[in-house]
């Protein structure tokens, strides 16, 4: 097992050997600071690749939200994870666009950004040992059904 002295608490960290893979690294980042990670049905994800917003926990606290669709192969999943999270981090205002506080994250991915979210999620995933070609995606409005 890995060695957890310079985390007494247990929590994993980053670079814990027990995280083998970008994703499980930012797992761990996100369950780390507080942010819930959930997976979305294909079937009802309306082609986006995931959300990202605030909600409730079960005590009604506000809480970080991201849900990432459970069709996604393990790479798109790593780059659409540090893409929520660095919206969360670094742009959290922008939630304020949608009615609900939820935006959607889209499928596609858009030529690689030079500051914001997508350069942040680069940044994340090059330090949890993933080089992707973009980690910039459109944040969309969810429109209701009603």
């Amino acid at each position: 097992m890995g060695d957890r002295t310079e985390n007494p608490e247990g929590r994993a960290s980053i670079h814990d050997p027990l995280l083998t893979t970008p994703t499980a690294r930012l797992m761990a980042l996100a369950m780390g600071t507080g942010i819930r990670v959930f997976e979305v049905p294909a079937a009802h994800s309306a082609g986006l690749a995931g959300l990202v917003g605030l909600g409730a926990d079960d005590d009604g606290e506000p809480q970080c939200k991201i849900g990432l669709t459970d069709d996604l192969d393990d790479d798109l999943r790593a780059d659409v994870l540090a893409f929520g999270l660095a919206v969360l981090v670094g742009t959290p205002e922008i939630l304020d666009e949608s009615e609900d506080g939820v935006l959607g994250i889209s499928r596609e991915r858009l030529p690689q950004a030079n500051n914001g979210p997508g350069n942040l999620a680069w940044h994340m995933l090059q330090t949890c040992g993933r080089e992707s070609p973009s980690t910039t995606f459109r944040l969309m409005i969810i429109q209701s059904d009603e």
